[in-house]
C-alpha cells in the first residue's frame, strides 16, 4: 500500500515540477519585457522567469527561452504566459514536428536548388556582360564557401561566410543569403538569431530553397503559439506548391496550427491530405497516428 501511495505522489508531483519550471531568456531582439511584481521590466539576456510569469513582445522583436530540451522562440507581437507556452512545445514535441522538419531541411545543400530564381539569373548574365564586376565573383566565392561550411555542419563558419557575401549582395540574393544565416542558426541551436534573419527575409516563390524557408520559419512560429502567422505562411505555399516535395510536412504543420486554434475538423483534412500524398514515409506515419489520436 505504501508504494502504491508513493508512485502515486510521483505521478502528481512530476507534472507539477515540469509545469514549474524555470526558463532562462537566451536571446533577445527589440523590445521584450517580463512581468515581475506586477511590473513590465525589460527582459536582458540571462533573465530567468518562472512558468507563471508574462512576456510582453514588440512589433519586430524577437525573444528566445530555454529550460531543459524546452526552447521557445517568440515574434509576434502580443504578451504571453509561459507555462502555456511550455505546453504548447510540449505539444509540438508530441507531434515530432521539430523532427520532421529537421529531417525535411537537413540535407539542404546535397543536390539541386529546389526552385531555382530567375531574376538571379538575369542578373549574373548582366554582371558576365559589364566590365568591372570583381565583387561578383567575391559574393559568389564568399557564398559557395558558406554553403560547403554548411554541409560540414561548421555553422558559425558559415555565417561568417554569408555575412560577406551579404555585405555585397542585392535583392534577391540579399533574401537567399539571409535564409541560409537563419538556416545556419537553427541548426546551431540559437533559434533566436535564426528568427531574427528569417524575418528580415522578403521570401518570393522563385528563391532557391522556398520550400525549405516555409518550413523552417513555420516551425518556429507554431513553437511560439502564432498558430494564424503560420498558416499564412503555409496557405500561400499550398495553394502554389500543392505537390510540392515539401507539402506533405506543410501540410501536417498546418494540421497542428488548425488543431491548436480548435478547428479539428480543418485538422483531420489536413492530416488526410499529408497522409495520402505519402503514406508510407515518416510524416505520413505520423500524421496517420495523429489522424487516431485527435
Amino acid at each position: 500500500m505504501k508504494l502504491k501511495t508513493t508512485v502515486l505522489l510521483l505521478a502528481l508531483l512530476i507534472p507539477t515540477a515540469v509545469f514549474c519550471l524555470d526558463y532562462s531568456v537566451d536571446y533577445v531582439y527589440g523590445t521584450v519585457e517580463v512581468q515581475a511584481e506586477d511590473r513590465w521590466q525589460p527582459a536582458e539576456m540571462g533573465t530567468v522567469v518562472s512558468a507563471d510569469s508574462s512576456l510582453r513582445i514588440g512589433p519586430g522583436s524577437v525573444a528566445e527561452l530555454s529550460s531543459g530540451s524546452i526552447r521557445i522562440t517568440l515574434s509576434e507581437e502580443g504578451t504571453y504566459l509561459v507555462s502555456e507556452l511550455a505546453n504548447s512545445s510540449r505539444q509540438v514535441s508530441s507531434w515530432g514536428i521539430v523532427q520532421i522538419v529537421r529531417g525535411k531541411i537537413r540535407n539542404l545543400f546535397r543536390g539541386q536548388p529546389e526552385i531555382e530564381s530567375t531574376a538571379m539569373g538575369i542578373r549574373a548574365e548582366k554582371a558576365t556582360d559589364d566590365l568591372g564586376f570583381d565583387w561578383m565573383d567575391e559574393e559568389e566565392e564568399a557564398a559557395d564557401r558558406g554553403k560547403a561550411l554548411l554541409e560540414e555542419e561548421r555553422y558559425e563558419e558559415a555565417v561568417e561566410q554569408f555575412d560577406e557575401a551579404l555585405e555585397l549582395a542585392d535583392e534577391p540574393s540579399r533574401s537567399l543569403y539571409l535564409f541560409y544565416i537563419g538556416y545556419a542558426y537553427a541548426m546551431d541551436g540559437k533559434t533566436g538569431l535564426s528568427m531574427r534573419y528569417l524575418n528580415e527575409t522578403e521570401p518570393s516563390h522563385l528563391m532557391a530553397h522556398y520550400g525549405d524557408y516555409v518550413l523552417l520559419k513555420g516551425q518556429l512560429l507554431l513553437e511560439g503559439q502564432a498558430y494564424q502567422a503560420a498558416l499564412e505562411l503555409f496557405d500561400p505555399f499550398l495553394q502554389r506548391f500543392p505537390d510540392h516535395q515539401n507539402s506533405q510536412t506543410i501540410y501536417f504543420l498546418s494540421a497542428f496550427c488548425s488543431n491548436q486554434l480548435g478547428r479539428k475538423a480543418e485538422a483531420e483534412a489536413l492530416l488526410r491530405k499529408a497522409y495520402a500524398l505519402d503514406p508510407s514515409s515518416e510524416t505520413g506515419r505520423r500524421a496517420e497516428s495523429m489522424l487516431d489520436s485527435l
